[in-house]
């Protein structure tokens, strides 16, 4: 027979933690949309900005090449540290499997369960080889991208945008208006900020990640690491002024770090 109340305990812990993770994710959707200036994502977006701009104008290059780089070995690295850390998960799960007793197996539960987690592995294999050779791929675009000359980058339709200055000269006599588009500080944050999110993006599954891992060993644990983990966000996607009241930057400065 199943054990009804380690069930009922699990739905306990599992309900309550995913209703206080939707809701302050809910609520840090509505303030970096309201009130952008309080929030780090916010801050950081504008930063981006304005930071596009000056590459653009000031034609660095080389800063703008060496932080990408930066950036792409950053995602590079948290993507290995994801694929190690689901290898881990699995051989957790073995681990458990060998003190299975008879009546587990026998449970409905765990038929369920394990038509879940069987399809669950077979798509994390597939998504892992996916993205293994996405990663090669573009892996070698980027170096082939690297090793061409400078001027059929820059001619090519999805060149280097960064590394394109108003001043450029492009050789498309009849491209005002992709001249315009490219040459657009504006456009260029934008692509840079949707990329960012994305990686915020994946950041935000692998903290989640390590509630999930401690419900392996019960409900008291995923209870209390959910708990730690709303705390450690509210500190990481705020302001320390926020805490101590702090004079913070005004949503008119933001409004006009955007439109310039």
């Amino acid at each position: 027979m199943p054990d009804h109340n380690t069930t009922l305990d699990n739905l306990a812990a599992l309900i309550p933690s995913a209703t206080l993770l939707t809701l302050y994710h809910l609520y840090l959707f509505r303030c970096v949309h309201k009130t952008p200036g309080r929030t780090v994502y916010g801050l950081t977006k504008a930063a981006r900005r304005v930071w596009v701009a000056a590459i653009m104008f000031r034609k660095n290059e080389i800063l703008a090449v060496q932080t990408l780089r930066n950036w792409i070995m950053a995602s590079s690295f948290l993507a290995t540290t994801a694929v190690l850390l689901i290898t881990a998960v699995l051989a957790l799960v073995g681990q458990m499997a060998v003190r299975w007793t008879k009546e587990t197996l026998e449970s409905p539960v765990f038929y369920m369960l394990g038509f879940v987690t069987e399809d669950w592995f077979a798509s994390v294999r597939f998504f892992n080889h996916a993205g293994m050779i996405c990663n090669v791929n573009l892996t070698q675009t980027e170096l082939e991208s690297i090793l061409e000359p400078a001027p059929a980058r820059s001619s090519g339709p999805f060149g280097n945008r960064l590394d394109s200055s108003p001043t450029k000269q492009w050789e498309d006599p009849s491209g005002a208006c992709y001249r315009s588009i490219h040459n657009n500080p504006s456009r260029v944050a934008t692509v840079l900020n949707q990329g960012c999110f994305y990686y915020s993006a994946g950041m935000r599954c692998y903290y989640i990640a390590f509630p999930l891992v401690a419900w392996f060993w019960g409900p008291w644990p995923l209870g209390i690491s959910t708990i730690v983990l709303v705390a450690l966000l509210r500190v990481i996607d705020f302001q320390i002024s926020d805490f101590d009241e702090l004079p913070r930057c005004s949503e008119e400065a933001m409004v006009e770090i955007r439109t310039n």
